[in-house]
Formats: C-alpha cells, sequence, structure tokens
C-alpha cells in the first residue's frame, strides 16, 4: 500500500499562528515563545505602509514599544522560519473594504521589501463578506486569504483557499454577548480529532491589551501553545506552508504502481502543479516486505534521505516531488 500522508511528516493536525501588527512589542512578547515551543509565526504588513526609502514607516503609536519592525527585523523572522502576509483592508460584514481589492503591485511592492514571496492575504472581517472575487484574488498572485472566523480549517483536497478561518485570541470576557472566558483547549482537541487545522490569530501581544476582542497577553500566549505541545501530535507551520501542501496534494498523483521481490517503483503525474507554490514537500507511508530491514528510497536515483521506519514492513518519507519523478524503494542499492 502507497498513500499520501494528509499532512506532512505524517502528523494528525496542524497548527498556525497569525500576527496583524508587526510592532516592536511582537520582538519582545510573542518570538521568544515561538521559539521555546518551535512554532513559527505569520506577520502581516499593509503594503501602504511602505515608505519611499525601502523601510516600514514608524507607527503612529507615538513609543518605541509600538513602532513597526523595521526590514532587518522582519527578515530575522524570516530566518527562523515565519513567513509574511499582505494584510489587506478592514471590513464589517457586508460592509465593503475601505479599501479596494488586492493588488499584484502591492503584493509585488511588499516581496521587493522583505526578499521572499508573499503568497498569503489576512483580512479583518468576520465572515466571508470580505468583498474579493476569487479572479481578483487570482490576479493579485494570492493562493489564499484568511477571515476573522471562528473554526478549523480541514484537510479537504478540495478546500476553498478564498476564506481561510482564523480564530481570534483574546485576553478577557468578550463582547458583545454571550461572553466567553479564556480558554488555552479551545479547538485544540477538535483539530486532534478531525485531523483539522487550526489558525489562530492576535491583533498584538501585549502586557496591557488595548482590544481585548483581539489582543493576547505574554502569559496567556504562552499557555497556549504550552496546551498546543501537551494535545500533540501536531504540524506547527506557516499558513503559506499548508496551503502548499494542500495544494500539492491535489495536484500530485502516484501512478504505475509495482512491486516485485526485490523493489517497488512508481512515478509521479503533477502536471498542474500551481506555479506560485513554493514548498514541494509531500510525504508517503508505503508497506514494504518485512524482510526489508533498512529500505533504500531513491527519487530519479538519487536517495531520499528523510525516510523513517515506522515498523516492521513500513515507512515514511518525505521529499520534493515534480512531474514525471521516478521511485524506487528497495531493499538493497538499486543495481
Amino acid at each position: 500500500m502507497l498513500r499520501v500522508e494528509t499532512w506532512k511528516h505524517g502528523w494528525r493536525w496542524v497548527y498556525s499562528v497569525t500576527y496583524d501588527e508587526a510592532v516592536q512589542s511582537l520582538l519582545e512578547h510573542a518570538v521568544p515563545l515561538h521559539r521555546q515551543h518551535g512554532i513559527p509565526g505569520m506577520v502581516a504588513l499593509d503594503a501602504e505602509l511602505l515608505a519611499e526609502d525601502g523601510q516600514l514607516r514608524l507607527s503612529s503609536r507615538g513609543s518605541e514599544h509600538g513602532r513597526y519592525l523595521n526590514v532587518g527585523e522582519i527578515q530575522e523572522l524570516q530566518r527562523h522560519g515565519w513567513s509574511v502576509a499582505s494584510l489587506g483592508p478592514s471590513c464589517e460584514g457586508e460592509r465593503a473594504p475601505t479599501r479596494g481589492a488586492p493588488t499584484r503591485e502591492a503584493r509585488v511592492a511588499l516581496e521587493q521589501l522583505v526578499g521572499a514571496p508573499v503568497m498569503v492575504l489576512t483580512v479583518s472581517t468576520i465572515d466571508h463578506h470580505h468583498g474579493f472575487t476569487p479572479a481578483e484574488i487570482q490576479q493579485a498572485g494570492y493562493l489564499g486569504v484568511f477571515i476573522l472566523e471562528d473554526r478549523l480549517n480541514y484537510n479537504h483536497v478540495d478546500e476553498d483557499f478564498h476564506a481561510l478561518g482564523r480564530s481570534a485570541m483574546y485576553t478577557v470576557e468578550g463582547l458583545p454577548l454571550p461572553a466567553r472566558t479564556y480558554d488555552p483547549y479551545w479547538r485544540l482537541h477538535q483539530a486532534r480529532d478531525t485531523e483539522g487545522w487550526l489558525v489562530d490569530s492576535a491583533r498584538l501581544v501585549s502586557e496591557e491589551p488595548a482590544d481585548p476582542e483581539r489582543d493576547i497577553t505574554p502569559a496567556l500566549l504562552a499557555e497556549r501553545f504550552a496546551k498546543v505541545a501537551e494535545v500533540g501530535d501536531v504540524w506547527r507551520a506557516t499558513p503559506d506552508e499548508v496551503i502548499d501542501y494542500i495544494l500539492l496534494r491535489r495536484a500530485a498523483h502516484p501512478r504505475g504502481y509495482r512491486a516485485t521481490d526485490d523493489a517497488i517503483t512508481f512515478w509521479m503525474e503533477a502536471p498542474r502543479i500551481p506555479e506560485r507554490v513554493q514548498n514541494r514537500e509531500l510525504t508517503f507511508t508505503m508497506d514494504v516486505p518485512p524482510a526489508w530491514q533498512m529500505p533504500l528510497v531513491t527519487s530519479d536515483g538519487a536517495p531520499v534521505s528523510d525516510v523513517t521506519v515506522l515498523g516492521e514492513g513500513r515507512l515514511r518519507f518525505t521529499l520534493p516531488v515534480h512531474d514525471g519523478q521516478r521511485m524506487r524503494i528497495s531493499a538493497a542499492d538499486p543495481v
């Protein structure tokens, strides 16, 4: 049996975090917790804040603690596995966005500033009415749009990426009624049980939250991350990594499976992988003859390094995939 794993490396569910304010307090209060728990984050930047000198404009908050991160600080986050999203216009309910539809020009300007692809747009709307058509999103070059809706994203290969949910982290009981009390386990077990994808979102991480519905304290964020680890069996990934994996699962298909006493072979059919997909690794699980104690996995004749023997007669491997790729699994070096 050969199967493509639902999530990378065979993890059971996925956890991601986004931030809508790239200010100095993020480095002080959030980043150390992310590094401690091995959770990469995504920070959303507003293309309209780009200055002519190639730096982000200073925040209007009026203090060093509240200034926007500069390019060097953002790139340092990227070196630690973080990614950058484009912060789209705000809108409430069915009200029109405060600015126009996303454009390719704004995305390219942001990519040039941070020196990396920007694949995701975040919108501070509370439902599906963000006002953009799939065609506008596609023309702007985004693979996914995240709204503020408290729900899981599921693992289906036909997932709609134009209104992905993210749950707002908050500090005190929410308003309007019914009031909510902070629950560090909120949706974590549901995500694990359904093999789903949970995306948490915060505007700011602050000791004194200005918006109790969108901001979270460092202490509560630390508690949340600890519970993610406690639930366990989780892929901690940025949102664009997860979208890439689902798109790759949608586009790549093993073909020509053939098993003999000496080897198992198949090839990959993947002619329609979206060009903007950056992360092109898939994880496979395969049954092999129990006598193969240390199977050798090769891709186009080259050994695959990320191979794990799960038990007698089963292994898992992760590797980049492409159309026409030839795979061979054997008990010994191929002749």
